[in-house]
């Protein structure tokens, strides 16, 4: 029943290792807020007058 159980485990690692996809989002450090379109970040940049960073990440 173990092996089993680590088989699964296994295969699981490899499908979601093989399902990453990086996604570009603008994220405030000061608000902790994350923005996926450019134009809401920018408002966001305007209104509150803090820098927004272009950062990778990791979607499964």
């Amino acid at each position: 029943m173990e092996e089993i159980g680590s088989i699964m485990q296994y295969l699981y690692k490899q499908i979601i290792h093989n399902l990453r996809v990086t996604e570009l989002i603008w994220k405030c450090f000061r608000c902790n807020l994350s923005f996926k379109d450019d134009n809401l970040a920018e408002i966001h940049k305007k209104i509150s007058n803090h820098s927004v960073t272009k950062v990778k990440t990791i979607v499964v």
